[in-house]
């Protein structure tokens, strides 16, 4: 339905329907609709039922327990291709393209996989620091400047100095990118750009961050290669001259 054959149906009015999804934290009826169809899309690739929280049961042999794994990984890659947006993406790959350092904020596990997307960016001669790595953060962010982006990766958003590095960010008009299942939160609104990933993982009720992790392995992965494929050509060759001129791949 468009807006007005909703008001008809429902007996309200336009505005009625707009206050509504603002107050659902959405700018109109129009992102009312794609984040609808978004979760209609999610809940149809949900063919599972395997608990992001407890993959596997109790008494469980090593082939199951593999099984159970490789299903929750499929299922978060599908959830979050759900959520993918193509403007999104473009900006972001752009954007990290375009700076002249990049700083990632991330805490525990999560630094892990920022470490990764480091390594990967380093072939393609991108300067990269992690922030958070030796509680050097404060030092860090005062020393960004618009021609940097910043990436928060965070589930949950729940650190305080993500929150401050943000605001510094914003007054200073440096760009960042937040990464997130919680996209409503304040960190995720005053972001340049927010990819949602799903927040499937209670925080205190799980064995390991397993969909969390692979949710931020697989849009980290997008990003890389997004960003590989603005320069192709050029990317090969710098990657293949330096395992050819230092014997990397002997």
């Amino acid at each position: 339905m468009n807006i007005q054959e909703l008001a008809k149906a429902t007996y309200t009015s336009h505005s009625a329907i707009n206050r509504l999804t603002h107050k659902l934290g959405l700018s109109g009826f129009k992102e009312f609709g794609i984040k609808l169809a978004r979760e209609f899309q999610q809940d149809a690739q949900n063919i599972s039922n395997i608990d992001p929280n407890y993959p596997f049961a109790l008494g469980e042999s090593s082939l199951q327990v593999a099984k159970d794994i490789a299903e929750l990984m499929k299922e978060t890659i599908e959830k979050n291709f759900a959520f993918m947006d193509e403007a999104s993406l473009t900006k972001a790959a752009h954007l990290l393209d375009q700076a002249k350092r990049i700083f990632i904020y991330a805490l525990g596990d999560s630094q892990i996989r920022a470490k990764s997307f480091q390594n990967k960016l380093i072939k393609i001669n991108k300067y990269v620091v992690i922030t958070t790595e030796l509680s050097e953060w404060a030092y860090h962010t005062i020393n960004l400047t618009p021609q940097d982006c910043a990436i928060f990766l965070t589930y949950h958003e729940k650190s305080p100095i993500f929150l401050k590095a943000a605001q510094h960010f914003s007054r200073e008009k440096i760009p960042f990118i937040t990464i997130t299942a919680n996209h409503q939160s304040e960190l995720a609104k005053m972001s340049t750009i927010c990819i949602q990933v799903p927040n499937d993982e209670t925080k205190h009720a799980k064995i390991g961050t397993f969909s969390s992790q692979i949710a931020f392995d697989y849009v980290l992965n997008v990003i890389y290669s997004c960003i590989f494929q603005i320069d192709y050509a050029k990317n090969m060759q710098m990657t293949s001259y330096s395992l050819k001129n230092f014997n990397l791949d002997e």
